[in-house]
C-alpha cells in the first residue's frame, strides 16, 4: 500500500493554502509589531499629556508645549528597543521551529512545520514528534502520549488509527494524513487555550497600573478645581489659567517612569537573547528575580537527557567489567547450549547496535561505550554480523530483539545458522529482578539486561523459554555540567528548590544526590498520596520535601498551587503538553527546548540550549532591572507626590500652581531622565530586598515632603516680588532634587560621579543661558540669603530623618538601599 502513496502535488498545496488550509500554528510567541505601537503610542499617560499639550497650543503657550518633544522621544525610544527586542527573539524562534517530513509528488522532501497543509502525508519513525493531528494510512507506530496525557505507557497506532499532536513516535514508520491545521490541532487548542488564562504575575507592572489609576483619579478632578479657581476666582485669564494648571497636572505625571521600565526590560530581553535565552514575555524578567522557589524536573533538566555506561556486569560468569574498555570472560553454562565466549559476546553486543533502529538515550550510550569494541586481548575488533530480522524495541513489551544469520561457531546447537540477541528491561530478559538489580538501582542506575537465543525469533510478543543472559548493563543520566555550582547559587540566594519527577524514588533521589541537592534524601512516592488528598495535605508536603516522585500531571498542579498559598513565588520547568496547566499556574513558567513544542509557545522563558544551569543568567538580569528602577524610581515620585500636595495647597488658599510647564520639563529631562537612564544599565545584581512601590515611594517621600513645606512657606511669607518668589521656590525645588539623585547614586561608580557632576553643572547652567525660556527671575542677593538658609533648613530635616530611619532599623537605613 505504501508504493501507491504519493501524497499531495505542488498545485494542490497551493490550493489548499489558498482556502486557507495552511498551517498557521498556536498564536505567535512575540507581539505583534501593530500591538507594540499600540501599546507605546495608547496610554492613559500619553492620552493626559498630549491632552494638556492641545491645551497649551489652543492658548498660544508654544514655548510650554516642550514636553511633547519628550513625551515623542520616549514613545520612539520604547518603540525600537521593543522593536529590536522582538526582532532578535523572532529569530531566536525560527531557529527552534520544528521540521516535518512530507510526501509532495511522489518524493520525502523535509518541510518547516509552518508550511504542512491539511491533507499533506507526513512522514514518521522513530524519535519524530507529531506536529498535526493525522490518520495512518500505512505502516505501524509505537506511539508515546505521555506529553498529552501523562500516561507513560506507549500506545500502539494501525493504519485508520488517529494521532495527535505533540506525541512521539517510539519505534515503527508510517504514512499519514494530516486531518488538522493551525489551532484546530489538539495541541495547539490547548496552547491557546491556557494562553488565554495565563496571567502576567508582575510587581512592576502592577505598581505602575495602581499609580495609573491613582493619577487618573486625580488629574482630571483636580485640573478642572484648578482652571476653574483661577479663572472664576482670581479672574486670570484663559493663558494664565490654562499654564498654571497645567504645570500642576504634568508635575503628577511620572511620565519617564514607564519608559525606563519598559527599556530597562527590553534591554535584558536583548541581553539573554544573544546568549541564546529566549524570554516570551519581558515581565518574565522581573518575575524570576522574585522567585524563592523553584521547581526542576529531574529528566532534560538536571540531566541533559543523555545516559553513560556505568558498569556492565557478565552473566556469562563470575567476572565483573567495570567501565571503560573491559571485557568479559566466557563460559559455558549448565543448560546444555553452549554461550558465546567473551569475544563472540562483544561481536552480537556490536551487531545489535550496528543493526537497531531505535535512537533513544539509551541505545546511544551503548554505543559510545568503547568496551564491546575490544577483544579478550584488549585489541580492537571490528566487525559486525548481518542483521536477518529485527523486532523493535517497545516500551510496552520492555524489549527488542534482531536476528543475525551465518554464525558459525558461536553456539554447538546451531554451528552454522541464527542466532538472535535480546536486549530489554532485567526483568523481562532475566525473568526477574535480581537483589544485585535491586541493589543498583538504589544507585540510581538505570539496567538493562541482554540476552542470547541460538536460532532465529519472529514472535514480537512473547520471549524464547530458553533465553541465556549476556549482560547486565547499568546506566547513569548524565549531570548536566555546572549543575551543582548552580543549585548551590540558588541556596545561597534563598530560594528553595524541589525535584519534581515521574520516576522511580531510588532513580529521583540518586540524580538529585549527585547534581548536590541539599536535602536530596527528602524524597516522597507521590502514588501514596490518595487521589483525593485536600489542600492541606499537599501544603504539608511541599514543606516536609524536596524530592517528589512518581508525581501525575494533576499533582504537579497542586504542588504549584500549594506553594503559592504558603505565600511562595513559584518558577516551575516544563517540557511536555500535560506540563501546561502547571506551568499556567506557576508564577515563572520555564520550557527546555529540547521538550515538547506545546511547552515552548506557552513557557515565558525557553531555554533554547536546554541547559538550566542559564537561569542565573535570568536571574541577574531580572535584578538588574528591579534594583536599578527601585533606586532611580524615587526621583520620578518626588515630583508626583510634591505636584499633588501642592495642588490642594494651592486650591485651599485660592493661589496659582507657582511653576509654569516649560520649568517642570527642565526638571524631567535634567534631574529625572539625564541620570536614570545613564544608570540604569548598571549591574546591580544584589538580592532584592522589599518591594518596589512601598520602597521608591519611602525613598521619595521626604524629599517631597521637604519640596512642600519650602513652597509652602515661601507662599505663606512671600518675602519677595512675585516673580522672585517664584525664582526661589523652582530654585529650592531643583536643589532638593538633585540632593535626591546625588543620595540615590551613593556609594559612587564613576558613571554615578558622571551622571551627578553633569547634572549639578547643567541644570543651572541652563537657566543661565536661556533665562527668558525658562521664565527664572535674576537672583539678588537677599534671594541668594533666603535660599542658603532654606537649604540649610532642608539638609537638616533630611539628615534628621534618614538618622532616624537608620537609628529604628538598626543601622540599615531602607530595605533594598543603595
Amino acid at each position: 500500500m505504501a508504493e501507491s502513496i504519493t501524497g499531495l502535488t505542488t498545485r494542490e498545496v497551493e490550493d489548499r493554502r489558498a482556502r486557507g488550509e495552511g498551517e498557521t500554528g498556536a498564536q505567535g510567541v512575540t507581539k505583534s509589531t501593530g500591538a507594540i505601537l499600540r501599546e507605546n503610542i495608547c496610554t492613559l499617560f500619553n492620552a493626559l499629556n498630549f491632552a494638556i499639550a492641545i491645551l497649551l497650543f489652543l492658548v498660544g503657550a508654544y514655548s510650554n508645549m516642550l514636553f511633547i518633544a519628550i513625551i515623542i522621544l520616549n514613545i520612539v525610544i520604547g518603540i525600537v528597543q521593543e522593536l529590536k527586542a522582538k526582532k532578535l527573539v523572532d529569530e531566536l524562534t525560527i531557529l527552534n521551529q520544528p521540521h516535518a517530513t512530507v510526501l509532495r509528488d511522489g518524493r520525502e522532501i523535509d518541510v518547516e512545520t509552518r508550511e504542512i497543509v491539511k491533507d499533506d502525508v507526513i512522514v514518521l519513525e522513530s524519535g519524530r514528534q507529531i506536529c498535526n493531528d493525522a490518520v495512518v494510512l500505512s505502516g505501524e507506530l509505537e506511539v508515546n502520549e505521555s506529553l498529552l496525557t501523562g500516561e507513560s505507557d506507549s500506545v500502539d497506532k494501525k493504519p485508520g488509527d488517529q494521532l495527535l499532536s505533540g506525541s512521539s513516535v517510539i519505534s515503527g514508520r508510517c504514512h499519514a494524513r494530516v486531518v488538522h491545521v493551525g489551532d484546530a490541532n489538539y495541541a495547539n487548542s490547548l496552547i491557546n487555550e491556557v494562553r488565554q488564562s495565563k496571567r502576567i504575575h508582575s510587581e512592576l507592572l502592577d505598581s505602575m497600573r495602581k499609580v495609573t489609576r491613582f493619577t487618573s483619579f486625580l488629574i482630571i478632578p483636580l485640573g478642572v478645581l484648578l482652571f476653574a479657581e483661577a479663572f472664576f476666582g482670581r479672574h486670570a485669564v484663559t493663558y494664565d489659567a490654562v499654564v498654571s494648571s497645567a504645570a500642576a497636572l504634568l508635575g503628577m505625571l511620572p511620565k519617564g517612569l514607564v519608559l525606563l521600565i519598559s527599556v530597562s526590560l527590553a534591554t535584558g530581553v536583548i541581553r539573554l537573547a544573544k546568549r541564546k535565552i529566549l524570554v516570551q514575555n519581558i515581565y518574565s524578567l522581573e518575575t524570576l528575580a522574585h522567585v524563592d522557589v523553584l521547581c526542576l524536573d529531574k529528566t532534560g533538566t538536571l540531566t541533559d537527557g543523555n545516559m553513560s555506561v556505568e558498569r556492565v556486569e557478565s552473566l556469562l560468569g563470575d567476572g565483573v567489567a567495570d567501565v571503560p574498555g573491559a571485557v568479559m570472560p566466557g563460559l559455558s553454562v549448565a543448560t546444555g547450549l553452549y554461550v558465546p565466549s567473551a569475544d563472540r559476546a562483544a561481536l552480537l553486543m556490536r551487531s545489535y547496535l550496528a543493526a537497531s533502529e531505535d535512537n533513544n538515550a539509551t541505545i546511544s550510550a551503548l554505543r559510545d561505550y568503547g568496551g564491546f569494541a575490544a577483544g579478550s586481548s584488549g585489541v580492537a575488533a571490528p566487525g559486525v554480523l548481518s542483521a536477518d530480522r529485527v523486532i523493535p524495541f517497545s516500551s510496552k513489551r520492555k524489549w527488542g530483539a534482531i536476528t543475525f544469520a551465518a554464525t558459525a561457531g558461536l553456539s554447538s546447537a546451531t554451528p552454522a545458522g541464527s542466532v538472535t540477541v535480546f536486549l530489554g528491561a532485567p526483568e523481562r530478559i532475566l525473568g526477574g529482578t535480581s537483589a544485585r538489580a535491586a541493589e543498583l538501582m538504589k544507585q540510581g542506575l538505570r539496567l538493562i539486561a541482554v540476552g542470547y537465543y541460538p536460532g532465529s525469533w519472529d514472535d514480537d510478543m512473547n520471549l524464547p523459554q530458553d533465553l541465556v543472559p549476556m549482560y547486565l548493563i547499568a546506566l547513569r543520566d548524565t549531570i548536566r555540567p555546572r549543575t551543582r555550582e548552580t543549585l548551590q547559587y540558588f541556596r545561597e540566594q534563598g530560594v528553595d528548590v524541589k525535584v519534581i519527577s515521574g520516576d522511580h524514588p531510588d532513580t529521583v533521589s540518586a540524580v538529585a544526590r549527585q547534581a548536590g541537592l541539599e536535602r536530596w534524601a527528602d524524597v516522597i512516592d507521590m502514588t501514596t498520596v490518595p487521589a483525593d488528598a485536600p489542600d492541606s495535605a499537599f501544603e504539608a508536603l511541599v514543606d516536609r520535601y524536596a524530592v517528589f516522585s512518581r508525581v501525575t500531571p494533576k499533582q504537579k498542579r497542586q504542588l504549584v498551587q500549594a506553594l503559592q498559598r504558603k505565600g511562595h513565588q513559584v518558577a516551575m520547568t516544563g517540557d511536555g503538553v500535560n506540563d501546561l496547566l502547571a506551568l499556567r499556574e506557576a508564577d515563572c513558567s520555564i520550557a527546555i527546548a529540547s521538550g515538547s513544542d506545546a511547552a515552548r509557545q506557552i513557557a515565558q522563558i525557553v531555554l533554547l540550549d536546554s541547559d538550566f544551569t542559564y537561569l542565573p543568567d535570568v536571574v541577574l538580569e531580572g535584578r538588574k532591572v528591579v534594583n536599578n528602577v527601585t533606586r532611580t524610581a524615587a526621583v520620578f515620585f518626588i515630583k508626583t507626590i510634591y505636584s499633588t500636595l501642592v495642588s490642594f495647597f494651592c486650591l485651599a488658599l485660592n493661589i496659582p500652581f507657582p511653576f509654569i510647564p516649560i520649568q517642570i520639563t527642565l526638571v524631567d529631562a535634567c534631574i529625572e531622565a539625564w541620570p536614570s537612564f545613564l544608570t540604569i544599565f548598571e549591574s546591580d545584581t544584589r538580592r532584592i530586598r522589599g518591594r518596589f512601590l512601598p520602597t521608591a515611594l519611602s525613598k521619595a517621600a521626604p524629599f517631597a515632603v521637604v519640596v512642600t513645606a519650602e513652597i509652602v512657606v515661601t507662599s505663606l511669607m512671600v518675602p519677595f516680588a512675585p516673580a522672585e518668589n517664584t525664582a526661589v521656590m523652582y530654585l529650592m525645588l531643583i536643589a532638593v532634587s538633585m540632593i535626591a539623585v546625588i543620595k540615590s547614586c551613593i556609594p559612587f561608580t564613576w558613571i554615578r560621579a558622571f551622571v551627578s557632576v553633569t547634572m549639578a553643572i547643567g541644570t543651572p547652567l541652563a537657566l543661565v543661558i536661556l533665562p527668558r525660556l525658562f521664565e527664572v527671575a535674576a537672583v539678588t542677593k537677599p534671594m541668594t540669603s533666603y535660599l542658603v538658609m532654606a537649604m540649610i533648613c532642608a539638609l537638616i530635616a533630611l539628615a534628621g530623618y534618614f538618622a532616624l530611619v537608620r537609628g529604628l532599623r538598626g543601622g540599615d537605613e531602607e530595605p533594598g538601599a543603595q
